[in-house]
Order: structure tokens, then C-alpha cells, then sequence
């Protein structure tokens, strides 16, 4: 069983929610790819991923990576941002949160400043065991990234540095710099705090 099915078993409620989150994603990228009349082939071409891949992700079928989603945000000529429903509301409050997949395999992720807010974003993700953002490296822009472990542990790779981050550490690094990350136990979830300046997402 894979890790999916797994989630699905173990975890219900959550693996429903994290379903209807890609369909949604599913649903913008389609809704703007086809006002920009392209077709499957010319956006899955210009982010460097097949046609099939593409026709799973947009209807909900399939988790794309970071650096996916950021390629076919660049096919498509619009902002990541775009596709993710955020708070209008300065006070964003717990209750009202609403899980957002920015990308990668058995991890959801919550926006926790209001949606106009681009000096600075906070973002809380939650890791499956094994859980990761991306099998390659990636690059963004931006000026500086902060993240911190909450509970559990993040394996994080900078270039050719690798650091274990255990609950209570945190590590500050330039987004421009080569890297990825993932949960690296087998048994149990992470929780991690990621500052982004200014807003990533």
C-alpha cells in the first residue's frame, strides 16, 4: 500500500481534506490554462512535465512538487500565489485555517498571514512520516527563509550541506541557494514553521 492509501486509511478526515485542496488547485490551473487558450501539450511542454502528469494534477488526481508547481506557474504566466485560497482578514485565526498543497508528497501546508500581506509570510506544514517537498533541488527568489522545527524532524538539504533539524531547532539560509527538504522518520509526523521574506506563496 502506498503512502497515500496509507493516509487515506489511517487518517480519513485529513486525507478528504487534502484531496479536495489539489482539486481546487486542479480546478484554477485548468480554468487558466483554458483562458489563455493553451492546450495540455503546450503547458506541460513549456514546465518541462508530461501531458499525463498534467491531466492528473489538474483534475486532482496527482501532488505536484514545488518546483512543479512554480514551472507551471511560469507556463501559465501567473503568480504561485494565485493558486491558493488565502485569508482577506489581517487576524487569521486557528479555526478558520484552511490547509493549502504548495507542493510535494505527504505534506500540508497552512498560510498563516493574510493574503495582501508581501513584506513577510509565516507558513505551517505538516509532514506524514517520509513525507518531502521535492526529489531535486530548487531555487526561488526571495531574501531569506526561516524555519523552525516544532515537533518531530527535518532532514534539510542546502547544496551539498545536510542538516537534521530536531523539535526546537531552527535554521535561518538565502532561498536562492540550491535545496529541499522532507521528514525523515518512518514513524512518526513533523510540524515545521517556515518565515519567508518577503511572501513566497
Amino acid at each position: 500500500m502506498d503512502r497515500m492509501s496509507a493516509a487515506k486509511r489511517e487518517h480519513p478526515q485529513e486525507a478528504q481534506t487534502s484531496q479536495e485542496v489539489l482539486r481546487r488547485i486542479g480546478l484554477r490551473l485548468r480554468a487558466v490554462r483554458q483562458d489563455r487558450g493553451l492546450s495540455l501539450a503546450q503547458v506541460a511542454d513549456a514546465a518541462g512535465l508530461s501531458r499525463g502528469f498534467l491531466s492528473q494534477v489538474e483534475l486532482g488526481d496527482a501532488s505536484a512538487s514545488v518546483s512543479s508547481l512554480v514551472r507551471l506557474a511560469a507556463a501559465l504566466g501567473i503568480e504561485v500565489t494565485s493558486l491558493f485560497e488565502k485569508a482577506a482578514s489581517p487576524l487569521v485565526r486557528h479555526s478558520q485555517l484552511t490547509p493549502s498543497m504548495l507542493g510535494g508528497e505527504g505534506v500540508v501546508d497552512y498560510i498563516l498571514t493574510p493574503a495582501d500581506e508581501r513584506r513577510a509570510q509565516l507558513l505551517e506544514t505538516h509532514l506524514e512520516p517520509g513525507g518531502f517537498a521535492d526529489t531535486e533541488m530548487w531555487t526561488r527568489g526571495g531574501e531569506l527563509v526561516i524555519c523552525h522545527v516544532e515537533s518531530g524532524t527535518l532532514e534539510l538539504r542546502l547544496e551539498d550541506e545536510r542538516h537534521v533539524l530536531a523539535a526546537g531547532d531552527t535554521i535561518t539560509f538565502d532561498p536562492k541557494r540550491p535545496h529541499t527538504w522532507r521528514n525523515p522518520s518512518r514513524r512518526y509526523k513533523a510540524r515545521v514553521l517556515w518565515v519567508d521574506v518577503p511572501a513566497a506563496f
